[in-house]
């Protein structure tokens, strides 16, 4: 157990930077667009009407009601929220593609495999890592960037005679919005697995650039089904490539969207008729997709082979 920690705390260390600077800097951003809007709103204000635009809104901001107040709070949240989620997949996406080439690019397998540390605990190591370890820490750093942007929000109000405390505080869902969030990095971890296995084995079995391995072999699988099917099923007219694309990633990522009301076909997005209840319920509900079963089976099967080759393949 204690060998299994410390493998755990050499990625951490090693990829410091994308695991926590990466979703911190988004964090800053945030707090960077609000000052920004905020002085750039008073400066046109004190130019057009000379600051009065700003106090008659801040005197309005009391009367409004509070679940309209607690619903942009929600909008703002959630949709913060999906950012990171986005960035999650990027960082875990090339993390795992280099997981098990760099070390035998630059010749530190040897040192790794002079210890006694097996080739199935260095692989899960880096799955445990892209699956739970990494979305705890994008979690911790997106609540400390949410409480940081209220801050300064609360300032700003405070600045303009309004009590943050009854406009903001006492309105924003913190279980609901922060356990949506965690609750997805899960769900998609979930999803996410036969796409990290075959990243895994990517990177154990290509001598030079993972990354063509990993890319263009699904291509070439998706090519050849598409073709097989417009030609052996004569509907090479219905088939189009985008209409094709489209589908797949509707019913890829329908777990995560139709929590938030996004239509994937329509392209419809309208919050106003969610609740973070909801959107739990429906990541929930997608977990008895038998598509997600299929996705573990190959998940185990990618993973499995990823163990093998790494046994037999010291350098490039």
């Amino acid at each position: 157990m204690s060998t299994f920690k410390a493998l755990l705390e050499r990625e951490y260390w090693e990829h410091r930077g994308a695991f926590l600077k990466t979703p911190m800097i988004i964090g800053i951003i945030s707090i960077v667009i609000l000052l920004l809007g905020y002085f750039t709103t008073e400066r046109f204000d004190k130019v057009m009407t000379n600051g009065q635009a700003i106090e008659t809104g801040s005197q309005s901001l009391e009367s409004i009601d509070p679940l309209l107040i607690t619903h942009f709070i929600d909008i703002f949240m959630l949709t913060t929220g999906y950012i990171y989620h986005i960035v999650l997949f990027m960082v875990l996406f090339f993390f795992m593609l280099s997981s098990l080439y760099d070390d035998r690019k630059d010749g530190s397998i040897l040192f790794w495999k002079s210890l006694p540390i097996s080739d199935t605990q260095t692989v899960l190591s880096k799955l445990v890592t892209a699956t739970v370890m990494v979305p705890l820490i994008f979690t911790a750093v997106l609540i400390l960037s949410h409480l940081a942007f209220f801050l300064v929000l609360s300032l700003l109000l405070l600045i303009n005679g309004v009590n943050p405390f009854t406009v903001l505080w006492s309105n924003i869902d913190y279980i609901n919005n922060w356990g949506a969030f965690l609750i997805g990095c899960m769900v998609q971890a979930l999803w996410a697995l036969p796409v990290y296995g075959w990243l895994l084995f990517a990177s154990a079995y290509s001598k030079r650039r993972p990354l063509l391995l990993a890319a263009f072999a699904p291509l070439m699988v998706g090519f050849i089904w598409y073709w097989y099917n417009a030609i052996f099923n004569y509907n090479i007219l219905k088939i189009g490539v985008f209409k094709t694309l489209g589908i797949y990633m509707s019913k890829s990522f329908s777990p995560f969207t139709s929590g938030m009301g996004f239509d994937v076909e329509s392209m419809d997005f309208d919050a106003r008729n969610q609740t973070n209840i909801e959107l739990i319920k429906s990541m929930l509900n997608g977990l008895s997709n038998e598509s997600l079963y299929y996705g573990l089976v190959f998940a185990i099967i990618t993973i499995a082979l990823a163990i093998y080759v790494r046994r037999y393949r010291n350098t490039t």
